[in-house]
């Protein structure tokens, strides 16, 4: 038989004392039978450099003596003229008109369309 060439790496990962964050899992009371039910709170800076920011959506992930915290991502806003389509941006530059110039622009919107607009 041919000698077998074996690259596999055994390599153990360990969390850094930088990484390791101690939490008790307390209780909140819930209303009207004010019955105990377990939670978990986190908070710190160090939630924001873990990517978890205030307002960040997160995918909870539940297994027996484990739970998974994952960031949702958020997609890449596009500039504002990419994400609104052309429509729009002309109404919002309307909104910003005198109601003289908002008037006419509903006269001629109303023509083009052959639609009647009492105002």
């Amino acid at each position: 038989m041919a000698a077998q060439d074996c690259i596999a790496e055994n390599s153990v990962t360990e969390a850094t004392q930088e990484t390791i964050r101690r939490l008790k899992v307390s209780y909140a009371s819930r209303y009207p039978d004010y019955t105990r039910i377990p939670a978990v709170i986190m908070k710190g800076k160090w939630l924001a450099a873990a990517g978890f920011d205030t307002g960040t959506e997160v995918d909870v992930r539940v297994m027996k003596g484990c739970i998974v915290l994952m960031a949702k991502e958020v997609p890449e806003e596009k500039p504002q003229d990419e994400a609104e389509p052309e429509l729009m941006q002309a109404l919002r530059r309307v909104g910003k008109l005198s109601k003289r110039k908002q008037k006419q622009v509903w006269a001629f919107i109303d023509g083009v369309s052959g639609s009647c607009r009492r105002g």
